[in-house]
């Protein structure tokens, strides 16, 4: 027997129960929240960064010649020292140029040599024309000889002096074309030198970019190369966090390849970058990887001391207004409570000002209200480690 309208109580039954389940959601029902109790904890500051392997000192090695590689002494991954071959230029045409130089300086050598000899026979004929001169003045003087013997020893003595003032002029201009030939073999052998290309300090050559058959000129890199002391990760560090940083700081280096290394904060830059509003911090590895990748993506955490303060994980600070704060559970409510951040861990932050120890902290604040009622769901800091 069919009961008339039956369906549509059962419907309008329906109806009100969604209206009052949806009613209690809105109006009645307190989600669980989870929240942290304040506490006195000691805290080792830790700041990280993001950051890339780099090298302090990176030099680029080239040719000061234009010409062909003909050798290549050195590759990539070599650790070379300073004025070790690295590689060598065809070097034919300065070799005999090198050769036509020093032929020329011989040259030279010889003429200013056989011109130096006939400048001391010389000196030696004016010595003799000038005694001759003296004792044949002191002769003639009293009569004892002609006026035509004087004149002759006279015009011999003026022979001689012109003779040595040739033969000086002469050795003069050799020994300018003497010095000319020896630049000209100074260029030839430095033009030689050039063809063979050294290591301009001790490091490791990161790169090899030419191949034996390139021609090669000056400014084109033939390897590139980095000092193994000045081996650093270059951090980039919020600005927010600078003025927990110092040199001499401890570090530790995850690199992207899952190597870990103990390293030191060595320099802190003074200028930061105006887009990202973070600075750049050099940190030192204590032990160099191997292999070494320059350009290796990492990760610094840097130990900046400790702090003993209350405590709340770092999930819990939120911002409102531009400031940073915490959302307090007070008797059933939430509510805003600006706080003065100290040291963190990378988990956990010490809160200098703001908060007293068994103040009740939401944990995850995102989506919460302040003034909304909400049900307590209480945790430890150290499950929110785990």
């Amino acid at each position: 027997m069919k009961i008339p309208g039956g369906k549509k109580a059962v419907g309008a039954a329906g109806g009100v129960l969604i209206i009052i389940l949806l009613g209690y959601r809105l109006f009645w029902y307190c989600p669980p929240v989870p929240v942290v109790a304040v506490q006195q904890l000691e805290i080792q500051g830790q700041v990280h960064g993001p950051g890339t392997v780099q090298s302090r000192v990176s030099v680029v090695v080239s040719t000061k010649i234009t010409g062909i590689l003909e050798k290549l002494y050195a590759d990539q991954g070599d650790r070379v020292q300073k004025g070790q071959l690295l590689a060598e230029l065809d070097s034919v045409e300065l070799k005999a140029r090198t050769a036509v130089a020093h032929a020329a300086k011989s040259r030279a050598q010889r003429e200013l040599a056989r011109a130096q000899a006939d400048l001391a026979k010389s000196q030696a004929n004016l010595a003799l024309a000038q005694s001759n001169y003296q004792r044949d003045l002191e002769v003639f003087k009293p009569g004892y000889i002609s006026q035509a013997a004087f004149d002759t020893t006279k015009a011999q003595l003026k022979v001689a002096e012109s003779e040595v003032a040739a033969t000086r002029g002469t050795v003069a201009a050799l020994e300018a074309a003497q010095a000319q030939a020896q630049s000209e073999t100074h260029a030839a052998e430095a033009l030689h030198n050039y063809t063979r290309i050294l290591a301009p300090m001790d490091g490791l050559i990161t790169v090899r970019k030419a191949e034996v058959g390139n021609t090669v000129s000056p400014g084109n890199p033939i390897f590139q190369m980095v000092d193994l002391d000045q081996i650093w990760v270059a951090a980039w560090i919020d600005q927010t966090l600078v003025a927990q940083l110092r040199e001499g700081q401890k570090a530790k280096i995850k690199l992207r390849s899952g190597r870990s290394f103990q390293g030191e904060v060595v320099r802190l830059n003074k200028e930061a970058d105006t887009v990202t509003r973070e600075l750049e911090v050099n940190v030192k590895f204590a032990a160099l990887p191997d292999p070494l990748v320059i350009g290796e993506e990492a990760e610094v955490d840097i130990n900046t001391g400790g702090q003993t303060a209350a405590a709340v994980p770092l999930s819990a600070i939120t911002t409102r207004n531009g400031h940073k704060g915490v959302l307090v559970a007070d008797k059933g409510l939430v509510r805003f409570q600006k706080i003065s951040l100290g040291l963190q861990d990378g988990k956990r932050t010490a809160v200098l000002e703001g908060l007293q120890e068994g103040d009740l902290v939401v944990i995850n604040p995102s989506g919460i209200i302040p003034g909304k009622k909400i049900r307590l769901e209480v945790k430890t800091i150290a499950s929110q480690e785990d």
